[in-house]
């Protein structure tokens, strides 16, 4: 028994037109708007352990999302594990091929990406960052005959903030490095002009960008108290030395600062407290304060 001739039911290229056009619509329609941010360094990508020495965002595409877990957050939740209490909540949302392809340009990919992020505005009360953590490409299962998926939907895990440089242009989105970011305070002598914010700052011998040996990123800068702010650190400042701005070109001499000390509003560093214990049960004025050696 053979199947009807008179209808082309996987092969009609306006039949999947039609159903392309409804989903985009809908999504449109139903759907909310938020910002999607690739990862900018590709080639730091890790595809063994899916992660990145030092992951950079320096973009951030705005596309329509279609919220599929409305009710609550999903994912494993709370549960302890042996790495203490771990807090999973995940949602997933469904994004349109077509809308894809149109707001982000197809020259870096053609699809989303596990491992990037999307900020989603509304989410508690204010806007929250997720991390992709798959891409679902085959949830329409190949609706008449279409290769390419109509849309996909992404499986997303709240993300967790680690260093990674955050600087796409969108404030919303780069406050979560502000706000999250270790960051340390450096008091410096009055020198020239003013350090200005996200600014790459450097210590250099030569004071030359191009053989700093230390560079930081600048999140507050006090022309009052001569208090400069900076986190993203790579290197090992050193006092008596000019901090040089690569934008603003302001140049001020460190006096002194706290490595240990966090500036930021991040509750999590408590570097402080466990020197400060530490010293109370481990005698560092031995060579090998750790072993009977």
């Amino acid at each position: 028994m053979a199947t009807s001739v008179y209808f082309n039911n996987y092969n009609s290229l306006a039949e999947q037109r039609v159903v392309e056009d409804l989903i985009t619509e809908s999504i449109k329609i139903m759907g909310f708007d938020a910002y999607y941010c690739p990862i900018f360094n590709e080639e730091d990508r890790d595809i063994l352990y899916g992660e990145d020495p030092v992951k950079k965002f320096n973009s951030a595409f705005p596309v329509e999302f279609y919220l599929s877990s409305s009710m609550e957050y999903g994912g494993e939740k709370e549960f302890f594990s042996k790495f203490g209490l771990e807090i999973k909540n995940n949602i997933n949302v469904i994004i349109s091929k077509r809308s894809f392809s149109q707001r982000v340009p197809q020259s870096l990919f053609t699809r989303p990406r596990e491992g990037d992020l999307i900020y989603v505005p509304f989410l508690n009360g204010t806007g929250e960052l997720f991390e992709i953590k798959f891409v679902n490409q085959t949830k329409d299962f190949f609706m008449l005959g279409r290769k390419i998926p109509y849309y996909y939907e992404l499986e997303m895990e709240k993300f967790k903030y680690s260093q990674e440089r955050i600087s796409t242009g969108v404030f919303e989105i780069d406050d979560v490095a502000t706000q999250s970011a270790y960051t340390i305070d450096l008091t410096l002598t009055r020198g020239a002009n003013n350090y200005t914010q996200k600014e790459i700052v450097f210590q250099s011998n030569d004071n030359t960008y191009a053989n700093a040996i230390v560079t930081a990123t600048v999140q507050h800068w006090s022309n009052t108290s001569n208090t400069l702010s900076v986190s993203n650190i790579t290197g090992d400042f050193v006092n008596n030395k000019l901090v040089i701005g690569v934008t603003s070109n302001a140049r001020h001499t460190l006096t002194t600062f706290d490595p240990l000390a966090d500036a930021s509003r991040n509750e999590v560093y408590d570097n402080q407290h466990i020197f400060g214990e530490a010293n109370t049960i481990i005698d560092f004025s031995e060579i090998n304060p750790f072993g009977s050696i």
